[in-house]
């Protein structure tokens, strides 16, 4: 039969309207679906100017601490301590003035520290969590913005 068909001269051929209709279609799919826009994440990085030289090993400055220790009657009692620093006062009213008089004001020469110098809370594993949130109230109050809390150092932690 293949030989009757090929004695005849006819031949077998592929239609080829078909299979362009299908690849405009697919191109048309991928025209309609693809999306120009820039990349999703981009990220801004802050680098160091290219004259500054920054020690890359330099300690960052040691923080102000606010230690806060249980007493009887659930009482306070409150010590400040910090570079060359150690104060006791009575009361979270007393924290707040002696903070703000450690605190450099902008244009003057009067404290010792700037507003964003850091800050820890560090109660004791008996403090009162209400004591805690006294002091760092009293220091948002000093006009201190770089506040944490920090574990004490008596607390017991089971692993």
């Amino acid at each position: 039969m293949n030989r009757l068909r090929a004695a005849n001269g006819f031949r077998l051929q592929l239609a080829m309207t078909p299979m362009i209709d299908v690849v405009f279609l697919l191109l048309v799919f991928f025209v309609c679906t693809v999306r120009f826009e820039r990349g999703e994440a981009v990220y801004q990085l802050d680098l160091p100017a290219r004259g500054a030289s920054a020690d890359p090993l330099a300690l960052q400055d040691a923080p102000l601490q606010v230690i806060l220790r249980a007493g009887a009657d659930e009482q306070c009692t409150i010590e400040l301590k910090g570079d060359g620093i150690a104060q006791s006062v009575g009361d979270f009213d007393a924290l707040a003035m002696a903070m703000e008089k450690l605190r450099r004001r902008p244009g003057a020469a009067d404290g010792l520290f700037e507003s964003a110098h850091p800050i820890l809370i560090v109660p004791t594993a008996a403090t009162q969590w209400q004591h805690a949130v006294e002091g760092f109230n009293a220091a948002v109050r000093a006009g201190f913005q770089n506040i944490g809390f920090a574990p004490s150092a008596d607390a017991k932690f089971q692993t």
